[in-house]
């Protein structure tokens, strides 16, 4: 009745509107809904609703049982409570050993690394969490720079060029300061692989991140030079440490690097270490805090950067998380929106901290490995990946 009764454009206005579930629902009502949900025009256009009005919104939680299983759950956005548990085995054509890392989500969309039959086998998949589907990216054709006989590992970025909205993945095959890194890039429009020449004509080691780092057409990564006595004995980490910290930023559109430095932060007795995120459209640095007379006390410093990406003294240090709820061990898993403070605590709860009121109230006990969890907040979208629609149109 509804489609005959009313024009075209207001049954897309309305259709718009829906959360994804009803939408996938209602693909069978007729051809031209079918049609209609998986043109790029109205994926883009639900999903810009959903974004501006806060709506279809929900956190992707990863940790482990106290039993070691490994578990991904789709939590609430209010209430961050469980509202679906993910079976990661259908989402990977292997029965995969760990989920090595989650990056994402750009438009709803996230990127998994899941690792199996032991180091540097894996299955990369591009995963969308409302519809549930996954698609498995293809295998990359290793060059002869893997057949050294050294040990590698991957460090991996995702993201969408803004010119082309084409989504893209980047390998980094790190060789342990052997040799120069190698660098990959996957496009969903050609579901191809290919390896670019890259600016980066010395020596890094990059720091997979532990929070979202992709911000409009540019993937973050924390990273340090290898000094010259590492390199001639062989080590990545020596005594004398990296010569020097910032950022590599991949630029996704023109596939270029720029280098941004990293503020000069304190580093007394207490300091933890530092992690670069995306809070609020903002490349922040989180650095990590404890004082070690009183193992009670713990805070976060929150630097952002302030001007454009290459550009030195950009930095600003923005607020600081801290009061009674924090404690040493505690995980820092997200910086919400509202202000709020998503933890993982040391004895295994997820837990809300408001630093305005210093408040702590706890949700609920997932495991004791609090140190591998990960929370992203996502707004879902009713993208497709494997033919069933575009996202790169």
């Amino acid at each position: 009745m509804l489609r005959h009764d009313l024009p075209q454009d207001v049954v897309v206005e309305i259709l718009a509107r829906l959360p994804v579930k009803s939408l996938m629902r209602f693909n069978c009502v007729h051809k031209s809904w079918y049609a209609l949900m998986r043109s790029h025009h109205f994926i883009t256009k639900h999903h810009k609703f959903a974004t501006s009005n806060n709506l279809g919104r929900g956190v992707v939680f990863k940790y482990r049982t106290s039993k070691g299983h490994l578990c991904v759950s789709l939590l609430s956005n209010d209430t961050l409570e469980v509202s679906r548990d993910v079976d990661l085995l259908s989402l990977f054509p292997d029965k995969i050993d760990g989920l090595h890392c989650i990056y994402g989500p750009y438009n709803g969309i996230f990127f998994l690394q899941g690792l199996y039959k032991g180091e540097n086998v894996e299955d990369l998949v591009l995963w969308n969490p409302a519809t549930r589907e996954s698609k498995v990216l293809p295998e990359i054709k290793r060059s002869r720079r893997y057949d050294s006989g050294k040990k590698f590992c991957f460090k991996f970025g995702f993201g969408i060029d803004p010119n082309t909205n084409d989504y893209k993945v980047l390998r980094i095959v790190d060789f342990y300061g052997r040799q120069q890194l190698q660098f990959e890039v996957y496009n969903l429009s050609t579901d191809s692989w290919r390896v670019i020449d890259s600016s980066l004509s010395k020596l890094y080691n990059i720091y997979s991140p532990s929070f979202p780092s992709y911000l409009n057409g540019f993937h973050h990564w924390k990273a340090a030079e290898i000094c010259m006595k590492a390199r001639r004995k062989g080590k990545l980490f020596p005594e004398h440490g990296p010569t020097r910290l910032f950022i590599v930023s991949f630029d996704t559109s023109n596939e270029v690097f720029l280098e941004t430095p990293l503020p000069t932060v304190p580093r007394a007795s207490g300091f933890i270490g530092q992690n670069i995120a995306v809070i609020n459209d903002s490349v922040s640095l989180i650095v990590g805090y404890c004082d070690t007379r009183n193992l009670d006390i713990n805070w976060f410093d929150i630097w952002v950067m302030s001007s454009e990406i290459g550009v030195e003294r950009t930095w600003t240090k923005k607020f600081k998380v801290e009061g009674s709820g924090l404690a040493f061990g505690d995980r820092l898993l997200e910086i919400r929106e509202d202000g709020l403070v998503l933890l993982h605590k040391n004895d295994g709860s997820l837990a809300v901290y408001d630093r305005k009121t210093q408040e702590l109230r706890k949700i609920a006990k997932y495991g004791n490995h609090f140190y591998e969890s990960l929370a992203i907040t996502y707004t879902e979208t009713l993208a497709f990946m494997n033919g069933g629609g575009n996202l790169s149109e």
